[in-house]
């Protein structure tokens, strides 16, 4: 199980490595306005990427796999990949006609990006393919995953980000082949699976496990749209916001989905398969060690963002050219707050991947609805307050998550009740880096990648030091970043 984890933090280590890379050439070769409108075009084809892609394709299929034999569940793979791409290229079509009314919705009447509405409806016309691309590969990563086969997994986003990375470099400045490095790259992303798949092929046939499936994934078709109408209140508020703050918003982003999807998201996909075969207590002792471990870590980690927002931002994407100084400060205002959200929405990963497991889609769908409709309420009644205020309300959301996931788990007898405590110390011990941050903040004003390298590193490693003396008065024990992960389900952590 170790190795399996190791697999999949390494490979998404690698994708978000190389993530990190194309946010800084993106940052580097646009100016600030193309950018801004590329990323609200974005938008539009991430709208339906998680009913069509990871979300509900990965979490409802890998379950319904594992109870089919081994022929029923080749013949399902074949027909459902053929259901899925029919639905693909019926939602593109329609997207392409909608696009510019899905734009208007996303950019606010007083934005600066209406004066170029036309180059934000081309852009999200050449991001569309995006959806088909990732559909697929969440599809052949939902097959390979289902029997614990990770590299496959882990090589997908890997091939996006080179090829996009790859485009934009060859073609700096030009917006056509801006969309195409996205739409281009997630095709890549599917193709980079299929001689993993031994021989699939697409089969227009239905089969009886479609109703099944589809059922399964109908309530995380009901979580997406909410997530998706909290992107797109989100994008309607920071449209509002003066040039670059949209651009800021998604470089912090970036480095906050790095942390975790590696720390997080990586763990929590390994473990999954595992977990569909526990119940109760079983489930609790396997989740308990994991759980600690990465409640120390995101709290070390969020910590971290916090205290180091501003140097993070100027090293990770002004490699290839100075950021300009609205970028700059609205990418670490934003990756501030969103260091607050490491530890909550870290947790909840696991936690809400540990009610897939034991089936409970309706409870888990209800409580994320609930995470989202708070956090886009949040949004809305600081929409005026600043970047740093407007994003801390992703943190409290992720916090009420926290607590219902944990309540509904211990309901179905998945009760860990130290968790909250050792939470509490763990945000505790976490805490002072904030101070800490804001006393190099005075001492290091900084604006190249070379001036935040000195502060970058001193922050690091004072801060590493607040850290485990925090813990250490508050009696954590730190032992439990380094213990190993059980070898099977029936041993506790």
């Amino acid at each position: 199980m170790l190795r399996k984890v190791l697999l999949v933090m390494g490979g998404t280590l690698a994708s978000r490595v190389l993530g990190l890379l194309r946010q800084a050439v993106f940052n580097a070769l646009y100016p600030d306005a193309l950018k801004d409108a590329f990323n609200v075009a974005y938008r539009v084809p991430n709208l339906l990427r998680e009913l069509l892609a990871e979300g509900a394709v990965q979490n409802a299929l890998i379950p319904l796999l594992k109870g089919l034999d081994p022929e029923e569940a080749r013949a399902f793979a074949r027909r459902f990949g053929a259901f899925l791409l029919g639905v693909n290229l019926l939602v593109l079509g329609l997207g392409y006609l909608l696009a510019p009314w899905v734009v208007g919705l996303l950019v606010a009447g007083e934005s600066h990006l209406r004066e170029d509405l036309a180059q934000v409806v081309y852009l999200t016309r050449l991001l569309l393919p995006f959806l088909l691309g990732i559909s697929m590969a969440a599809l052949f990563s939902a097959l390979l995953q289902a029997e614990e086969r990770f590299l496959p997994y882990a090589l997908g986003p890997v091939a996006f980000n080179l090829v996009a990375i790859g485009l934009m470099a060859l073609f700096p400045g030009d917006p056509t082949f801006l969309g195409l490095s996205v739409a281009l790259g997630g095709l890549f992303q599917a193709l980079v699976q299929v001689p993993f798949l031994k021989g699939y092929t697409l089969e227009w046939r239905w089969h009886r496990a479609f109703a099944p499936a589809l059922l399964r994934m109908g309530p995380f078709a009901f979580t997406t749209s909410l997530r998706q109408f909290l992107n797109l209140v989100l994008t309607h508020i920071l449209t509002r916001y003066p040039p670059a703050a949209v651009t800021g918003f998604y470089n912090a982003e970036v480095v906050f989905q790095m942390v975790l999807g590696l720390f997080a998201t990586s763990p929590a996909i390994a473990l999954f398969p595992r977990m569909s075969a526990l119940r109760g207590q079983e489930l609790a002792h396997f989740l308990t060690g994991p759980l600690k471990r990465l409640i120390l870590l995101f709290s070390l980690l969020g910590g971290m963002l916090v205290a180091l927002a501003p140097f993070v931002v100027v090293v990770l994407f002004g490699l290839f050219g100075p950021l300009t100084p609205e970028n700059r400060a609205y990418s670490a205002q934003v990756l501030q707050a969103l260091g607050f959200a490491v530890l909550p929405w870290g947790v909840n990963t696991l936690l809400l991947r540990g009610l897939y497991a034991l089936g409970r889609i309706r409870e888990a769908v209800s409580a994320s609805a609930v995470v989202f409709l708070t956090n886009t309420l949040g949004y809305w009644l600081l929409k005026d307050a600043g970047l740093f205020a407007l994003n801390l309300a992703t943190a409290l959301a992720g916090y009420l998550g926290l607590f219902l996931y944990l309540r509904l788990l211990g309901r179905e007898g998945v009760g860990i009740p130290a968790l909250p405590g050792f939470l509490l110390r763990a945000w505790l011990a976490g805490l002072p880096l904030a101070l800490l941050g804001w006393v190099l903040r005075g001492l290091f004003p900084v604006a190249t990648a070379g001036e935040a390298l000195l502060p970058l590193f001193l922050g690091g490693v004072l801060g590493l030091g607040v850290f485990l003396l925090g813990a250490r008065l508050l009696g954590l024990p730190l032992r439990a970043l380094l213990a190993r992960a059980p070898a099977d389900g029936n041993r506790g952590a």
